[in-house]
């Protein structure tokens, strides 16, 4: 089983943080894109790409993978290279418990 959420690249699909805001999780990577994850003996260091900084705080549970998409284009990232970020950050962070991505009901 593929630690990708399967519909990731869903545009409809809405992306979720877990116990962290999106605001803190940008402020928490070092300048060299890395988070550290746990606590104590648990703590896990994951590399995550640099664009990873600028998603965090627009996943609120409300803007699609779309809406993500769009405002990260605005900030000169197409969509290839946004393609590229998301898959690296769903797999980085969805086994780790701190991002889910369903699909909206709406």
């Amino acid at each position: 089983m593929s630690s990708v959420a399967p519909d990731c690249m869903n545009p409809k699909a809405v992306p979720q943080l877990h116990g962290v805001d999106g605001i803190r999780l940008a402020m928490a990577m070092t300048d060299t894109h890395q988070l550290s994850v746990g606590e104590g003996s648990e703590t896990v260091t994951v590399q995550l790409p640099p664009q990873a900084r600028g998603i965090f705080p627009l996943i609120d549970g409300r803007n699609t993978v779309a809406d993500l998409a769009a405002r990260l284009e605005v900030r000169g990232v197409d969509a290839s290279q946004f393609e590229g970020v998301w898959r690296a950050t769903v797999a980085t962070l969805v086994p780790l418990g701190l991002l889910s991505v369903s699909l909206s009901l709406s």
